[in-house]
């Protein structure tokens, strides 16, 4: 019971948070706002073809608004976000969300269509390390190669892409994951 509790109060502590953590950046509360139209938008979108038309809405959704809609998702699906209160000079990274069995982890979103880069990757995991994370969330519209997958399997860094991001930004539901 306690569970289901806390489960729910999570994201209602978290929109608080954020509200007040962005106050004063009118940019970064109009791009909340839209990314919750995003979301209203690729939830309504159905079978066949589900995955490739949400990926293809979401690489033209502008760059900053797309990682408001990761962080909304995350939101919606019960983790604790801080988000941002810059979007540039963040160190590579984009926002922070808590979770219960892995602790504090580092969100970094990249919205393109190629490969992930293996360098984004490199750079990300040093990111990591030096602001003491307990690890990563890399989230990316793209595709990852057999290169990304090997760097990862001992990093520390979760790959969100994909079917799991699909399921992510639809039914508000993390697909279990692993660290190391």
């Amino acid at each position: 019971m306690m569970t289901i509790l806390l489960r729910g109060c999570i994201p209602l502590l978290s929109k608080f948070l954020n509200v007040v953590r962005l106050i004063g950046l009118p940019n970064h509360q109009r791009n909340v706002r839209k990314s919750r139209r995003v979301l209203r938008t690729v939830r309504r979108f159905r079978e066949p073809g589900l995955a490739g038309r949400c990926l293809c809405y979401l690489r033209q959704v502008d760059p900053l608004v797309f990682e408001e809609v990761v962080m909304s998702a995350l939101e919606d699906a019960g983790l604790l976000v801080l988000r941002n209160r810059s979007y540039t000079g963040d160190g590579g990274i984009d926002g922070a969300v808590w979770s219960p069995r892995c602790g504090w982890l580092a969100v970094q979103m990249k919205r393109y269509r190629a490969h992930i880069c293996r360098g984004h990757l490199r750079d990300f995991g040093d990111a990591i390390q030096y602001m003491n994370f307990d690890g990563g969330l890399f989230i990316h519209t793209g595709r990852s190669g057999a290169g990304a997958y090997e760097f990862l399997r001992d990093s520390g860094i979760i790959l969100l892409s994909g079917d799991r991001l699909i399921t992510l930004l639809s039914k508000r539901k993390l697909m279990r994951w692993r660290m190391r």
